[in-house]
């Protein structure tokens, strides 16, 4: 795998994917509530700080492209590019764009205006956003990290 290539999967796309989560939260910030739905359970809506929530769905998102940058590099320097490792980074960096799709559905459904109770429908669209998002990144980077080395028996 080329430098250039690599890195631009490694770092470039999780930055501007990173650069437009805090942009689109700057954009939203003044028709968020101070309090969003975090978690939903048999006792009804936990709510939290939204900075908050939104920060720690960034950090989640930083450590998962942190982890498949790490793992990729491991696995290109060894030589051992195979199905499995492969697998490892794109789940990785996959899981990033995912949570961050998360936080951007939570920024989204809670912005409508209107709306009484942002629970159960923020929750709904946060988690479709991130299945959406992992799923697309998934078979994006899947198709777009080289090709894995056939392993042989023996």
């Amino acid at each position: 795998m080329s430098a250039v290539r690599k890195y631009s999967f490694l770092l470039i796309g999780p930055g501007v994917a990173l650069l437009l989560y805090a942009g689109s939260y700057l954009l939203l910030r003044a028709g968020l509530p101070e309090q969003i739905v975090r978690h939903l359970g048999p006792d009804g809506a936990g709510y939290g700080s939204t900075p908050l929530v939104l920060g720690v769905a960034a950090c989640i998102a930083v450590a998962a492209f942190g982890i498949g940058a790490w793992t990729c590099n491991d696995f290109t320097a060894l030589g051992h590019w195979y199905a499995g490792p492969k697998a490892i980074v794109v789940c990785f960096l996959a899981a990033g764009y995912g949570v961050l799709a998360l936080g951007l559905g939570l920024m989204l459904a809670a912005s409508v205006p209107g709306t009484r109770d942002h629970g159960a429908n923020t929750i709904g669209y946060s988690l479709l956003a991130l299945l959406l998002g992992f799923s697309t990144a998934a078979a994006v980077l899947s198709r777009k990290l080289p090709e894995a080395q056939r392993e042989t028996l023996g």
